[in-house]
């Protein structure tokens, strides 16, 4: 199973501890892995096919990116070797912009029928992946919502979009869609694992599908409730800011 990891923070933060934690308890994901981050308010992403940990070693540029990084929003993935997609710019982290943000996408899961899906909206990502689908019709459905009502706050515009996501095309999903300074989680058939650390210059906010968190820390479990369509959560800084069935 592929999994997916977010750092947040109140400040530029430098993940070294954290990515390589990562890599090395999702050594088993042996099939590619992607990191993206914001510098000056726009997204970057930084992708591989390469394995993420192998040799008993994390893969040497995961490494340097968690050494040079520096960013208050940070968004990891690796992928598992059924999760196919064998191409670079197929890798399972992507990047998009629309109202006024630039947005670092990642999930996992599988969905039937969305790679049908044709935006109507540019740019349109130039790739099969089906994950790539996702984002553009949250996007799509964000971009519509906020202009019919403009006093709706973006979470909630949000919500209403993953309650259609999951109601056209019925899956697994669990997803980090991030801009420079909020992370949108959703999770409908797996678990978040949450913790908060102290930090020399304030509160780090980790965020992970990795089943056994990333320390023998205690981490905070929140799953899915039964009956509903799933949870999702706000992320700012060290914070929680919202946990609410969709």
């Amino acid at each position: 199973m592929c999994d997916i990891l977010a750092v947040s923070a109140g400040y530029n933060y430098t993940p070294k501890e954290y990515l390589p934690l990562f890599a090395e308890r999702g050594r088993r994901n042996m099939n590619g892995w992607g990191v993206g981050f914001f510098r000056d308010g726009q997204a970057l992403v930084e992708t591989s096919l390469e394995q993420v940990y192998t040799g008993y070693q994390v893969h040497e540029s995961f490494q340097r990116l968690a050494r040079v990084i520096d960013s208050r929003i940070i968004v990891a993935h690796v992928r598992c070797p059924l999760s196919g997609d064998h191409h670079r710019a197929d890798s399972h982290l992507f990047t998009i912009s629309f109202l006024d943000h630039s947005w670092v996408f990642a999930h996992v899961g599988m969905v039937e029928g969305i790679e049908q899906y044709r935006t109507p909206n540019d740019p349109r990502l130039e790739t099969e992946v089906y994950s790539a689908r996702i984002l553009e019709y949250l996007r799509d459905q964000l971009i519509c919502r906020c202009a019919l009502n403009p006093y709706l706050s973006l979470s909630a515009c949000l919500r209403s979009s993953v309650q259609e996501l999951v109601s056209d095309y019925p899956g697994h999903y669990a997803f980090f869609l991030a801009n420079e300074s909020v992370i949108f989680a959703f999770c409908n058939f797996r678990q978040f694992l949450f913790l908060r650390e102290a930090e020399s210059m304030g509160e780090v906010l980790l965020v992970t599908t990795l089943e056994e968190g990333l320390s023998p820390n205690n981490w905070f479990a929140l799953r899915p409730v039964e009956g509903s369509q799933g949870i999702m959560v706000v992320v700012a800084g060290p914070e929680l800011l919202h946990v609410g069935d969709v």
